[in-house]
């Protein structure tokens, strides 16, 4: 019996496309940045207080795009928990932000920017990837393991390292469900065909951020 691949999921690797929504003049969608801070310049950007605290914060900007791609005049809408210095240090960040191919010159844009305690102990994940690439079902059967097992349904996370440019690194098997049946190896290899952007979906670095990517195949028998 021949199977073929029904369905290959990737929690992860949600992909949600939508357009810009304007209100209160700040125009807010997800800005594909060709660049922006690492995990390290998070790290060095701290506020003093919050790292010596541990605490972690949240702060929504609202800058004007300038003629070079860089945000400029940007100030701190919300600022949560307040008195640490996060709205100082995301100010400061959003300098290291370029947008590229996008017609934002002189629009009042919003950019969420997120410090997670987690960069401080070089413990920083990525929770919510914006994709520039993603697999396709041809590399996906490119890397099916050759014989039948009678398993239908195998689930595989990988933890991976995300490169500069977005590319996933140093990636190994964290997990595979059922074990031992190839899959593993197979998802190894389909590793270089992800792609993220440098920012992500909630306002935190990739670059120098570890991810976990599940990813679930599914197989049906194929009809002779």
């Amino acid at each position: 019996m021949s199977l073929k691949i029904a369905a290959l999921v990737a929690s992860a690797a949600a992909v949600v496309a939508g357009g810009g929504i304007a209100y209160a003049g700040i125009v807010q969608t997800q800005i594909s940045w060709s660049e922006a801070p690492s995990v390290s310049d998070i790290a060095a950007a701290y506020p003093a207080r919050a790292r010596a605290a541990g605490v972690s914060g949240t702060v929504n900007l609202t800058c004007e795009m300038g003629r070079d791609g860089h945000p400029k005049d940007c100030e701190a809408l919300t600022e949560k928990p307040s008195g640490y210095g996060f709205g100082a240090a995301a100010r400061k960040l959003a300098e290291k932000l370029k947008d590229e191919g996008t017609n934002l010159y002189h629009q009042n844009i919003f950019i969420p920017v997120t410090f997670d305690a987690a960069v401080l102990k070089g413990e920083a994940m990525v929770s919510k990837p914006e994709w520039v690439s993603l697999p396709t079902a041809a590399d996906l059967n490119a890397t099916f393991p050759k014989t039948e097992n009678g398993v239908n349904q195998v689930r595989v996370v990988l933890g991976c390292t995300v490169e500069p440019g977005g590319s996933l690194g140093g990636c190994a098997v964290a997990d595979e469900t059922p074990p031992g049946q190839g899959y593993g190896a197979g998802a190894l290899a389909l590793a270089s065909k992800f792609r993220l952007e440098p920012w992500s979906a909630d306002g935190a670095p990739t670059a120098g951020a570890k991810i976990k990517l599940p990813i679930r195949y599914e197989l049906t028998p194929v009809k002779k």
